[in-house]
């Protein structure tokens, strides 16, 4: 009975200074959060006993157990495995960066919610991107290390340098300076930014073409920031030439490239002799006062030539243009300019058919997209469109017209025959806009230099001599056999091969001559191009 009344004595209270002990150190943990470094401590009952294993004794009977024993033993005999908490991945992956890598992992943190792009998203969502890719290679540095550039950087900043050529805007982008013998890791993450920045820009990422207007059916596939500068950094001394890759590789784009650096080089040779000619006048002038400084500006840039700077800008909205087509277009393609209103056969990279087209209305547009040809029907019916039906035929129909019903909707159809609105001859590629290339009765709009006629299909002039064109020498169809074809009823023939069709808008290009051609603005998109880069509409 003694033993039993000493041991619940004293269990109750081990009991009670076990949890007061418990309540002290939640306390503690309340006003003073454990540190990183506390989370990889051993647990308390080690600590207390200085054991670094876990114990293993059978349990003590507590009844015959000396007195003296603290009741802290009977806790650990009883059979309890202490296991050590895993450590945490993210901070031993933390502990074994180098103080450089370390230092790249903490000014991202800071540079991705920088002030300057809180409220630029498209800014905010690369930086995210540059720094996953940080992240992805252990934080190691792109462009630095110990003895200061590596060797791409330079070559990577002269291009960067010279975006304007290209017709690029990267003055939102502080560049590094590529003398400074000791650059840090700020220099290192500006440069990263304008190398994806430039990918982005030269791919076309300025624009999205759908937003200019819905019948712009043109896509732009853009770089992932990350790869952009790997990809760059990667290159070394071809660092430069890497990132202008990134441009259009098209040769019409390259002819506008090269005018573009014609007309500033004139522009600023022009404007330099503007001013050496004001600056004779000045002198030889009597008056006391030189003329103010605006008015010699004036007269040097009118001298110069003002239509320039809007010639520059027409030039550089058909370059980002081009930034909409694929990068490859084909060997062997079919191209269509709406502003030229005509259409051209390319084979092997040479022009072997050209003729003239009859595009859209400016209410009606030619849509702009790229897509393939598949098939062309000889002796085609017209199914109208029920935009025609309703808004100007306003659902009535003329005689040598076929009515069905489908669907409780009119369907009116025009067979095949001399007068039928297609014409003996259709070109069909399959498109979201549901055009088509194909032959008309009405032949002499063709005369017209200004020929937007059409509700959006493109009419083409001499149509079974592009038929024999499209199938291609070896094909077996020649113009005359396609001709034979021509009849009361519907005939095929299937491409031996999907030809690429490319609906392109370009109201200034290069012509075989190198002379720079410019045409009209037909439906305002140059305009709107313009405007989105920001110069001027």
């Amino acid at each position: 009975m003694r033993a039993c009344a000493w041991f619940s004595r004293h269990i109750c209270a081990s009991a009670a200074a076990i949890a007061a002990v418990v309540a002290a150190a939640s306390a503690s943990a309340q006003q003073n959060p454990p540190r990183r470094a506390d989370l990889f401590a051993p647990p308390a009952a080690i600590a207390l006993t200085g054991l670094d294993r876990a114990a293993t004794a059978e349990p003590l009977d507590p009844i015959l157990a000396a007195p003296a024993a603290p009741p802290i033993v009977a806790v650990l005999d009883a059979r309890v495995q202490i296991v050590s908490p895993e450590p945490d991945g993210l901070d031993l992956a933390w502990q074994l960066l180098d103080d450089e890598h370390r230092a790249v992992a903490l000014a991202l943190d800071d540079w991705t919610r920088a002030p300057e792009v809180a409220r630029d998203f498209e800014r905010r969502r690369t930086r995210a991107a540059i720094a996953a890719g940080y992240a992805a290679r252990g934080f190691a540095p792109f462009w630095i290390d110990a003895n200061g550039w590596r060797e791409g950087a330079a070559s990577a900043l002269s291009r960067l340098k010279d975006a304007r050529d290209d017709g690029l805007d990267l003055r939102a982008y502080k560049l590094p300076a590529a003398e400074k013998s000791a650059p840090d890791v700020a220099d290192e993450l500006a440069l990263s930014e304008a190398v994806a920045a430039y990918a982005l820009q030269a791919r076309g990422g300025r624009i999205q073409p759908g937003r200019l207007s819905r019948l712009i059916g043109a896509k732009t596939t853009l770089p992932d920031p990350a790869q952009a500068v790997a990809e760059v950094a990667a290159a070394g001394y071809r660092a430069g030439e890497t990132l202008q890759a990134f441009n259009p590789p098209h040769y019409g784009y390259q002819q506008l490239r090269e005018k573009l650096a014609e007309l500033r080089s004139q522009r600023a040779a022009g404007l330099a002799g503007a001013e050496r000619v004001a600056s004779a006048e000045e002198g030889l002038q009597t008056d006391a006062d030189p003329p103010p400084l605006k008015s010699r500006k004036r007269r040097a840039a009118s001298a110069a030539g003002a239509s320039t700077s809007a010639l520059e800008a027409e030039i550089v909205a058909n370059m980002e243009r081009w930034r909409w087509l694929p990068r490859d277009l084909g060997d062997e393609r079919i191209e269509v300019n709406i502003p030229d209103f005509e259409l051209a056969v390319v084979r092997g990279g040479m022009v072997t058919h050209r003729t003239r087209v009859i595009v859209g209305k400016e209410q009606t547009p030619t849509p702009i997209f790229s897509d393939e040809m598949v098939e062309i029907i000889v002796n085609p019916s017209w199914y109208v469109p029920q935009s025609i039906i309703q808004k100007e035929w306003h659902g009535g129909v003329g005689a040598g017209y076929q009515v069905s019903y489908r669907n409780g909707q009119m369907v009116v159809r025009q067979p095949p025959g001399e007068k039928n609105a297609l014409g003996r001859i259709k070109f069909v590629f399959p498109n979201d806009f549901a055009v088509y290339m194909h032959d008309t009765p009405s032949r002499g709009l063709f005369a017209a230099s200004h020929r937007a006629f059409s509700h959006g299909c493109m009419r083409v002039d001499d149509p079974f001599a592009l038929a024999g064109a499209v199938l291609g020498p070896g094909s077996g169809w020649s113009e005359a056999r396609v001709k034979k074809l021509i009849g009361p009823s519907e005939r095929y023939i299937n491409l031996s091969k999907p030809l690429p069709v490319h609906i392109q808008y370009f109201t200034a290009y290069v012509d075989e001559g190198g002379r720079l051609v410019q045409r009209p603005d037909l439906y305002g998109y140059s305009a709107r191009v313009r405007k989105a880069l920001g110069l001027g509409g």
